[in-house]
């Protein structure tokens, strides 16, 4: 980190930084909603079909899911965090979601997962460039052997170009995330919803690559 030689280098350091914001999707209430409806700065669809991502509700016990948190719903093949994961479009359309940054200025994004086979998170910049991918196994609770969890994927800018948008896939379409985790600017709840923000230090097991 630069050394900073006045408080007012400090000052002006803090406010430029960008805040690393965790959408946990915890207070988005009901089942079955289209995330876009309940932020702004950020969009959630299918690459394809431009259909919303939508959110499942782990407690309404209609889906085969399991919580990290150890509630009665918690015997499900697809791992989640809490109560709530983020799933495909609600067409089922595609095999992939598309969230995108209204101010392109991503530096990294962070994504738990859960899929019955491999699953990619990949980087762009504003003109469609890679910049960097991850990926990580099947991992089901039972299927698969695992019984500790969603897996964290991380990508992050090359040094020049932000991160625009990130695509997430895997080889069908079955697969959930959760706690998505970036320093995308100006990622807020919509007008008139709870406040579905939590701050990047709640993120446990984050890492960078």
């Amino acid at each position: 980190m630069k050394k900073i030689i006045s408080l007012v280098a400090f000052a002006s350091l803090a406010a430029a930084a960008q805040a690393d914001i965790l959408m946990r999707f915890e207070e988005i209430p009901g089942d079955i909603q289209a995330i876009n409806n309940f932020y702004t700065g950020v969009t959630f669809g299918s690459s394809s079909t431009g259909s919303p991502l939508v959110t499942r509700r782990a407690s309404t016990n209609n889906y085969n899911i399991s919580s990290t948190n150890g509630n009665m719903y918690n015997s499900g093949e697809y791992w989640i965090h809490e109560d709530v994961g983020v799933t495909s479009a609600l067409d089922n359309s595609g095999n992939d979601g598309k969230i995108s940054f209204d101010n392109k200025d991503a530096t990294y994004v962070d994504i738990q997962y859960c899929s019955a086979s491999t699953f990619w998170l990949e980087a762009y910049d504003v003109n469609g460039n890679l910049l960097d991918v991850d990926s990580g196994p099947a991992n089901l609770r039972f299927i698969n052997s695992n019984p500790a969890g969603p897996g964290l994927l991380s990508v992050k800018w090359d040094g020049t170009n932000h991160i625009a948008y990130v695509i997430v896939h895997d080889t069908g379409n079955f697969w959930v995330i959760d706690n998505v985790r970036t320093d995308a600017s100006d990622i807020t709840p919509a007008p008139g919803a709870a406040a579905l923000l939590g701050m990047g230090a709640l993120f446990a097991g984050r890492r960078r690559r």
